[in-house]
């Protein structure tokens, strides 16, 4: 392994101490089918106006489809939904075939999720290898579940304790 490999392993591992909930972004697309993406770069931006980003990377087999999807939904993913999470992060397997789901205009909204948001792509900005999306905030709901999240830390899904 060069120096570089093993620098570029050693700054991903400190990225990864930082502990990120875990998300899927949903779409319908063009063909108003509805698919997914399991992502941990949520973050929120403003609240005056609401506005929320996510970064996507630039070798994703759905860069081209999301580029250009202007309305999506982030589900916030309860720490039950981890091999839902682990399907959507597979190349090539985006589909919500065995997903419960209930439609929005948006995009789906996965049932039994500690709650959604729905977007509308307000900026893109390409940065380095990936593709920060910027979304304003149309709407969201807090499901009232009393479920654990979901989070990613230090290169795996983890309970908190």
């Amino acid at each position: 392994m060069n120096s570089e490999n093993l620098q570029n392993r050693s700054l991903r591992n400190i990225f990864g101490k930082f502990v990120t909930g875990v998300s899927i972004v949903s779409f319908y697309d063009k063909k108003g089918i509805p698919k997914g993406v399991t992502v941990n770069s949520f973050s929120s931006v403003s609240l005056d106006p609401p506005i929320v980003l996510w970064c996507l990377d630039n070798n994703s087999d759905l860069y081209n489809e999301l580029s250009i999807t202007e309305k999506y939904i982030f589900n916030f993913l309860s720490s039950e939904q981890e091999a839902l999470a682990t399907k959507l992060s597979e190349k090539e397997n985006h589909s919500f075939e065995s997903v419960n789901y209930f439609d929005n205009e948006n995009g789906p909204i996965i049932e039994k999720s500690l709650g959604w948001i729905s977007c509308s792509k307000k900026e893109m900005i390409k940065v380095g290898d990936h593709l920060i999306i910027l979304g304003s905030v149309n709407n969201f709901e807090i499901f009232q579940n009393n479920k654990k999240p979901l989070i990613f830390w230090s290169g795996s899904y983890q309970d908190l304790i």
